[in-house]
């Protein structure tokens, strides 16, 4: 069995990368590591690299800031040289495989399987209707037009789907009713599951007199961090201890206006740091490791957390807000209202006075990131592959990776 798998690649800033390494990584339990290849792409010229002992080969020229409808021949081209038998294709959706949404990447899977080549797609964001109208691309254009959008996008994800062998979400939990709602949305069927996976790397929760709340990921509006800003700073009037880093680098302009304006509602607060930088992946372990709680206050989301399961796989203890995939892991995190300062300051004052209630937290982490490393995951891709293989070209759609 020869496997090409196909997305972003670190150094590449982008949420997919660091988890399609783990995924490649972990794979390499299960297959020679000259029967695995990571296809991704290039910014300036195309080149062949080698990733503890995985040969990446940048073969596709990186369309995100560069929106492009002209067919897609680089993909199939690199996968085909590959001499795979199976291809699995991590995807936003987004515009790396060119067009607004990455269209022309049908076609370039439809090549594929007319050569005899299984194909498996993971979607790492499921963008329901409001999140299509809510949109900053949508909301260029006049509220009456926006159901259209909708409407585009779901042929779109139907067309995707018919192309692909077996179509998986990224989820938080098994059996999630968020990728229910997603398929229903837009006529989906036979969509699977593939639980986010973590890299396990567990140390004790530290107990220092000045605690670190650490929270990292995009500066972006939507990921609440003003909320917690606001709610650190409650904690503090109410005597609470503790200091907090909030890091991040912003995508664009309005990310960056964002930006200035978390600046702007920390200073003067010793107590309180805005790193506007993308962390580096030893960056992030050693706060991790630093931290005391880890916190995500994210006002709205289309997919699962990156950076929860990176706590998740450091047994740090979490405060979220409940909202998209977060919502389903209460039993993992502790869960706060969306939008509320007060709650998410009541809940960190709790967590950092109660004794005990840090370790109980943890320890709840520690037992959902077993549940998803990587290497169990990756287990559960290998026998999907293997059931492909064995199949017909029209069987395999429905499998389920948890």
């Amino acid at each position: 069995m020869k496997v090409a798998l196909v997305g972003p690649f670190p150094p590449q800033h982008k949420g997919e990368a660091e988890y399609l390494q783990r995924s490649s990584e972990a794979l390499a339990s299960f297959l020679p590591l000259e029967d695995i290849e990571v296809v991704s792409q290039y910014e300036t010229q195309p080149s062949v690299e080698h990733s503890n002992g995985l040969l990446v080969r940048r073969a596709i020229f990186d369309r995100t800031k560069r929106p492009s409808y002209a067919p897609q021949h680089e993909l199939p081209r690199a996968v085909i040289e590959s001499g795979a038998d199976i291809v699995h294709v991590h995807f936003g959706p987004n515009q790396d495989y060119g067009g607004r949404l990455g269209e022309p990447l049908v076609g370039a899977l439809r090549t594929l399987r007319r050569r005899g080549i299984k194909i498996v797609l993971t979607l790492h964001s499921q963008w329901k209707p409001n999140d299509v109208i809510r949109s900053a691309p949508a909301l260029r254009f006049p509220a009456f037009v926006r159901p259209l959008i909708v409407r585009y996008f779901g042929r779109f994800m139907r067309r995707l789907r018919a192309s692909c062998d077996a179509f998986l979400c990224v989820v938080s939990t098994p059996h999630s009713p968020l990728v229910t709602e997603f398929a229903h949305a837009y006529g989906l069927h036979d969509v699977g599951e593939e639980l986010f996976s973590c890299a396990i790397d567990f140390s004790p929760v530290p107990q220092n007199a000045e605690p670190l709340i650490f929270s990292f990921g995009f500066l972006r509006p939507e990921k609440g961090f003003e909320v917690l800003i606001e709610a650190f700073l409650k904690h503090r009037n109410r005597g609470g201890a503790g200091k907090l880093l909030i890091a991040g680098a912003p995508l664009g302009d309005e990310d960056r206006r964002y930006a200035r304006m978390l600046r702007t509602f920390a200073a003067g607060h010793a107590s309180i740091e805005v790193l506007e930088s993308y962390l580096a992946d030893e960056d992030i372990a050693w706060h991790l490791r630093s931290c005391s709680v880890f916190v995500l206050p994210y006002l709205r989301a289309i997919g699962s957390s990156a950076p929860l399961h990176k706590a998740l796989g450091f047994g740090r203890p979490i405060i979220a807000s409940a909202v998209g995939h977060n919502a389903t892991l209460g039993s993992a995190v502790n869960l706060v209202p969306p939008a509320s300062s007060d709650a998410l300051a009541n809940e960190l004052s709790r967590l950092l006075a109660i004794p005990g209630a840090l370790e109980d937290a943890a320890e709840r982490a520690r037992a959902a990131a077993i549940e998803r490393s990587a290497e169990r995951v990756a287990s559960e891709q290998y026998q999907l592959y293997t059931r492909l293989l064995s199949s017909s070209a029209n069987d395999g759609g429905n499998q389920r990776v948890n």
